[in-house]
């Protein structure tokens, strides 16, 4: 409701394959090593860069008519320039880059995970993983262009909200039929009860938001800078964990914002699926009891050791192959049933069977 919805996000969805503080969790340069061993190479990286566009792309920049021959050149010039002495990379961005929103978004792409891209920016990934923290790679060539990257901190933030919308404002429901005065009332009113020691926030947020994420408290799980509309982002870096807004006005209507504490876990899991499972496989024939029968049985057989091997050779999901392995994820980015199930578990236990929509899960909490 509130994320961008501009050229760098087009380019995240394409990079992920899609969907954060006075308490910012910083990603810190590694300490070089005492020893010769092999750098391990990092599972997330932050990212910013130069897109230079060119006739012909997937996604047409707008305003953008040169040759690819031409751009290359232009990103290679502005490689050199990113390259030399005393460069400032963002003063690079203004003046190369062809992203639109340059201006708001300092070139940031957001953060990537390893392993997760799509396949068209593979060469990307490769490049902007073996930097340091302020190393530059290019000229790296997507879909979207031509490249210059520049590795950052990770700056995430994590927050709930309440969004009180009002008859015209963007994306408003058709049945919402206050006027703006009244709801930057109802904002106000709800400012003050959310403030008061105690309030149950996610409670609130049930009963009065108009946002998709009101269903859930008013979770926007964990996200990084650039992708919120400038006046949520900049309320939002004010507050400390636990903090709550003012009255924020965008273009969505009113907000009323919490800061959260960034909580994230690895896990794995066994996913067994049953004939009419959500997504099952047409290759399932197997009955929900007897999905539920072999999920039991391989909860009571896992542990930490065999877990991938039981993943590799049971599961109906497509981590399967993996081991079973999910990766990394924050609160509010899986079903809640899952969601609660992970979090409870402590690092190398596994979870009795979960249901949810999609089967019947057995978890391996990894970190």
């Amino acid at each position: 409701m509130i994320r961008r919805t501009h050229t760098t996000c087009i380019i995240i969805a394409l990079v992920f394959g899609l969907v954060g503080p006075m308490f910012a969790q910083d990603e810190k340069p590694a300490s070089p090593e005492k020893t010769a061993a092999k750098k391990k190479t990092p599972s997330r990286v932050a990212v910013r860069h130069v897109l230079i566009g060119f006739e012909g792309l997937q996604r047409p920049i707008p305003g953008v008519t040169r040759k690819k021959e031409e751009a290359k050149k232009l990103a290679e010039e502005a490689l050199q320039a990113a390259k030399a002495e005393g460069a400032d990379f963002l003063e690079i961005i203004k003046k190369y880059s062809d992203d639109p929103n340059k201006a708001i978004n300092d070139g940031v792409l957001g953060i990537l995970q390893k392993g997760r891209v799509h396949a068209s920016f593979r060469e990307f990934e490769a490049a902007v993983f073996a930097l340091e923290i302020d190393g530059i790679a290019g000229v790296l060539e997507t879909p979207m262009g031509f490249h210059v990257a520049q590795r950052i901190k990770i700056v995430e933030y994590s927050a709930s909200h309440i969004l009180i919308q009002y008859k015209g404002s963007e994306r408003a429901k058709p049945d919402i039929m206050r006027t703006k005065e009244e709801a930057k009332k109802l904002a106000e009113d709800i400012v003050k009860q959310a403030k008061v020691e105690g309030a149950d926030f996610a409670a609130l947020a049930k009963k009065h938001s108009d946002g998709p994420s009101g269903k859930r408290g008013g979770s926007l799980g964990t996200f990084g800078p650039g992708q919120m509309v400038p006046e949520f982002e900049k309320a939002l870096q004010k507050l400390a964990v636990g903090g709550v807004s003012g009255v924020v006005e965008t273009a969505f209507g009113f907000h009323v914002i919490r800061r959260d504490k960034i909580e994230r876990i690895g896990t794995s899991h066994i996913l067994i699926q049953y004939k009419g499972s959500l997504r099952a496989k047409p290759t399932v024939t197997r009955t929900k009891d007897e999905a539920k029968e072999l999920a039991t049985k391989l909860s009571k057989e896992a542990n930490a050791t065999n877990f991938a091997e039981l993943a590799k050779k049971n599961s109906d999901g497509p981590s399967g192959p993996n081991g079973g392995s999910l990766g990394l994820f924050e609160r509010g980015n899986m079903v809640p049933a899952f969601e609660k199930a992970a979090f409870a578990l402590e690092v190398g236990g596994v979870s009795a069977v979960v249901e949810t929509q999609f089967g019947f899960h057995v978890i391996l909490r990894t970190e």
